[in-house]
């Protein structure tokens, strides 16, 4: 079974009303672009489940809007590459897994134990735990040993804070939808 996960999300860019005010609360002021799985930052655009997504999603506590494949939420709903973007996800990586064909690496992102806050992206800096020239123009880690590290400073930091007391480290990449990724449809009944 893949270690791999997806998810239709947000984009976050210089061309969305938001990037300045979120480039001044994060100090990621070298960032193009925010990738990543923060539902806040990055928000998910499947908002309600339909049967059929009960077909292809993951059954599990907080992470019924995760997939099993990439095709399906290409077809599910019209993406647009300027707004949209498929995120695959692996959870706790070795940096051993092998990408997802036609996605390219971003990076890594730590999310919260209830997987909605990237402790990475979404809580402010954390000078004590990294500097925001830490990050990649996506505002992720490029290297898993200094995310690991991050994600065990974090913890080690504010051990019975909800968000960062059990965060974990997620490697990403994306695919940015394409017209002929949408040829297929899925019914929504």
């Amino acid at each position: 079974m893949s270690p791999w996960v997806f998810t239709v999300r947000e984009r976050l860019t210089s061309a969305r009303p938001n990037f300045e005010s979120y480039q001044a609360f994060s100090g990621f002021s070298h960032i193009t672009e925010l990738v990543s799985l923060d539902g806040m930052m990055c928000p998910n655009l499947i908002t309600e489940l339909t049967d059929e997504d009960w077909q292809h999603n993951i059954h599990e506590d907080l992470r019924s809007d995760l997939f099993r494949k990439p095709d399906y939420l290409l077809a599910r709903q019209p993406l647009d590459p300027t707004l949209h973007q498929v995120i695959a996800a692996c959870e706790n990586p070795d940096g051993t897994e092998a990408l997802p064909d036609r996605f390219t690496f971003c990076g890594y992102d730590i999310m919260d134990s209830f997987f909605g806050i990237s402790t990475l992206t979404n809580c402010g800096p954390i000078p004590e735990v990294f500097s925001p020239e830490d990050v990649n123009e996506f505002g992720l880690l490029d290297d898993l040993q200094m995310a690991l590290s991050v994600g065990s400073k974090m913890r080690a930091h504010q051990p019975d804070d909800p968000h960062l007391g059990d965060c974990r480290v997620w490697r990403l990449a994306r695919r940015l939808p394409r017209l002929e990724d949408q040829t297929t449809s899925f019914s929504s009944s």
